[in-house]
């Protein structure tokens, strides 16, 4: 009769049976965050992916309904998942020890926010294939959703091309800010309607981009933060210029180096103390300042933010949320206006002072006069 230790100790060698072709090749990246029912399916076995979580270039990435997950690649991309998504991840090359190869990924249902990293220096080293069209894509920011049949597409940041593979349907045409359209929808019967404005269905608007890689370590800019707080950075080299001349902090610059591994709290916290800013706008001096934003410790993501200024053009108002990132929280704007106007922005933040502190950038801006914007930094705290 076979002990107990010695039944569990046949399980365990059976299932590192199943796991040696996965243990073998080096991890294409790893799941930053995953909310809900997250699988990745490989060799006819699935398995739970959590954060830290390592995922490879032959997985079937999937996320449940009001789930959502993001990887980081190794090559520095970043692939945001939406509910209801199925990723097959054909090929994808480490970006260590001199591995070479296209970028090959398959969105069989749902949709994604990709920010390319370094392996793709061209439209032929990336393809991301949809049942309705294939994506090209040189160095970008893009979003890809299939819904009903009907494939939406939003170009942020640089080109993506598009190939329509619709039988009968066979044509091409490029996304972005410098190209006429950065907005599209390929219909199922492979009909292309080519679009000025954001399809609704990209509810988190135009997203920010990646901090840029420069150094300045959490530990520096923690010890700051306890010695000077805002005014130390309004002296600093981390500067940028917002549209009204006045000098704030630039997160690119802090974020790089800062490891949101470190964190050591659990629980949901509401961080509403807008305890210093350097916020300004050019409509005029700002009053009645509220900002105020949820953070779940244990799911690792922004369940929701708000923030409203008033100023002589009337009152600012947008709602985010967001998730852990690497290095620093990815906020995106679902919604923002200005008085009667509506605007767009980005929002970006970092934990400081042992996760008890926000520190983080602001800019929005109305669509249709986008000289007339809002630019700042900010320190969010909790309530004393």
């Amino acid at each position: 009769m076979h002990s107990r230790s010695s039944r569990c100790c046949v399980v365990a060698f059976i299932v590192l049976l199943w796991q040696l072709p996965l243990l073998a090749e080096e991890a294409a990246g790893k799941t930053i965050m995953a909310r809900g029912s997250v699988q990745a399916s490989a060799e006819q076995q699935s398995r739970a992916l959590k954060r830290q979580s390592p995922v490879f270039g032959v997985d079937l990435v999937s996320t449940g309904s009001e789930s959502s997950s993001q990887l980081r690649m190794k090559d520095g991309g970043l692939l945001s998942m939406h509910a209801d998504t199925e990723l097959a991840i054909r090929n994808y090359p480490s970006g260590q020890g001199g591995a070479q190869g296209a970028v090959s990924m398959d969105l069989l249902k749902g949709g994604l926010r990709t920010i390319t990293g370094s392996l793709p220096q061209s439209a032929k080293d990336y393809q991301l294939n949809t049942p309705v069209a294939t994506i090209g894509v040189r160095g970008t920011h893009y979003e890809a959703v299939l819904q009903q049949g009907d494939l939406y597409l939003a170009g942020w940041d640089g080109i993506i091309d598009i190939r329509v593979t619709v039988p009968g349907a066979d044509q091409s045409f490029s996304l972005g800010p410098e190209q006429p359209f950065r907005f599209a929808i390929v219909r199922a019967n492979g009909e292309v309607e080519l679009l000025l404005r954001a399809p609704t269905i990209f509810a988190a608007g135009q997203p920010g981009t990646l901090a840029d890689q420069t150094e300045f370590t959490g530990q520096q800019l923690t010890a700051a933060m306890s010695d000077g707080g805002l005014d130390l950075f309004v002296k600093s080299p981390a500067l940028a210029r917002d549209a009204s001349g006045v000098d704030f902090y630039d997160n690119s610059y802090l974020t790089a180096g800062w490891g949101m591994d470190t964190i050591t709290r659990s629980g949901i916290a509401s961080f509403d103390q807008l305890s210093q800013h350097s916020f300004s706008s050019t409509a005029g001096s700002l009053s009645d300042l509220s900002m105020s934003m949820e953070i779940d410790f244990d799911s690792a993501w922004v369940p929701s933010g708000q923030l409203s200024f008033t100023d002589a053009g009337g009152e600012w108002f947008a709602t985010f949320n967001g998730v852990f990132g690497e290095q620093s929280l990815e906020l995106f704007i679902n919604f923002a206006s200005h008085g009667n106007q509506v605007a767009d922005g980005s929002i970006s933040g970092v934990f400081i002072n042992d996760a008890t502190a926000i520190l983080g950038n602001l800019n929005l801006a109305e669509l249709d006069h986008p000289t007339v914007r809002l630019d700042g930094g900010f320190v969010l705290t909790e309530q004393p």
